[in-house]
């Protein structure tokens, strides 16, 4: 078991800490003994020792867990944070009115919570959830501020895409039938779009099981146009794309045929 022993000549602030789980130090001056770890990359603690040596903290740290792992209370006011014991005797008292400088980093602001609650909605986007509190339509939800320009990392790196040449991959979907057929007495309109350029086809149906004799004109026409080998096509679950006749021809082209969930137009 180590022994703490306090220099008062030194810096004594302590930071009250819920995440860490044993109180920690820098000050290798406190302690009486040292029992070192077996490991540096790591801090583990297996046994039951009670103040940690971590070289170069710059904190001290307290460890809310360990006090209730040892019978005490931990009682938070604002501005304040009591320590009692099993008889209610107050053991110590933090004044967190009085921290400043680098150490009120530390402590918890507003900003970190709304990252919390980021996570727990899913990643929601900042803007949203922040215009959820302002409408009040979740309740237990606290009031946030959001600063500018959070970024995400685990967000922005998964909203990332793969960038596509032209003719590589084409989005295609059918709209009708129209109130009033056209002139011709055209009922649909088919639209393909080219996933790199944004160029887009428009073709007019009298029947929507047209669109395959127009999807496959253009793709042909296209892979001889282009350098490049067409790797897929995609659409909705609609009929007129998800047939055999689809199917057999992306097989016998070696063009992948990619489908939207259902129900999920954008």
């Amino acid at each position: 078991m180590v022994t703490l022993v306090v220099d008062r000549g030194m810096e004594d602030v302590w930071i009250m800490d819920s995440g860490c789980s044993r109180h920690m130090t820098g000050h290798r001056k406190w302690f009486s003994s040292l029992n070192p770890m077996s490991t540096k990359e790591y801090i583990t603690f297996g046994d039951n020792d009670q103040v940690a040596f971590v070289r170069n903290l710059g904190f001290n740290l307290v460890s809310i867990s360990q006090l209730l792992d040892e019978g005490f209370e931990v009682r938070f006011k604002k501005g304040a944070c009591r320590v009692l014991d099993a008889e209610e005797t107050l053991v110590f008292r933090v004044d967190l009115t009085s921290v400043s400088g680098l150490a009120r980093c530390l402590v918890a602001s507003p900003s970190a919570d709304i990252w919390k609650w980021h996570r727990r909605f899913g990643h929601l986007s900042f803007d949203l959830l922040v215009r959820l509190i302002s409408m009040g339509l979740i309740r237990g939800l606290p009031k946030l501020n959001a600063e500018k320009d959070l970024v995400c990392h685990p967000c922005r790196h998964s909203k990332m895409v793969m960038t596509s040449y032209p003719g590589e991959l084409l989005h295609m979907d059918t709209v009708g039938p129209a109130q009033v057929a056209s002139v011709s007495g055209k009922w649909y309109v088919l639209v393909v779009v080219d996933d790199f350029s944004r160029f887009s086809w428009v073709f007019f149906m009298e029947f929507k099981d047209e669109a395959f004799g127009f999807v496959r004109d253009l793709v042909l026409r296209l892979r001889n146009e282009s350098h490049k080998a067409m790797r897929a096509i995609r659409s909705d679950n609609g009929r007129e794309f998800r047939n055999s006749c689809f199917e057999n021809f992306c097989r016998d082209l070696g063009l992948e045929h990619q489908f939207s969930s259902p129900y999920t137009p954008p």
